[in-house]
């Protein structure tokens, strides 16, 4: 068993596998991602601006699909601050989820993942 670098709710790192929990429709079944093959990482605060960009479960405007949270946007403003994280893997889409540790998910995927643009 790989140790485990960060993990939440909606996703588990360890130094070679990024898992974004809940991520197929319907099944719920995780998506896992070779940290080697991670090109970029893209991340938000989530807010109700991005309500078109983003999608609680599977794919909004954009060409990324979203793992399922159901609360994405909504979360409790007087709680930690939700993140949107989107990895680009150069397929044409991408694969968000949601993080509330955003600094600690970096700092562990940005040792693991030296290759990828962070932005």
């Amino acid at each position: 068993m790989e140790k485990v670098l960060y993990e939440d709710k909606w996703c588990e790192l360890t130094p070679d596998c990024l898992r974004i929990k809940c991520y197929y429709f319907p099944t719920g079944v995780c998506k896992e991602i070779d940290t080697a093959r991670i090109e970029g990482v893209y991340y938000a605060a989530q807010n109700l601006s991005q309500c078109l960009k983003v999608k609680q479960w599977g794919m909004a405007l954009s060409p990324c699909w979203w793992a399922c949270d159901l609360l994405r946007g909504c979360h409790s403003s007087s709680g930690p601050v939700y993140y949107n994280v989107v990895i680009d893997c150069g397929e044409t889409l991408y694969k968000g989820f949601t993080v509330i540790d955003i600094c600690d998910l970096l700092s562990q995927l940005g040792a693991v993942a030296e290759q990828a643009l962070f932005d």
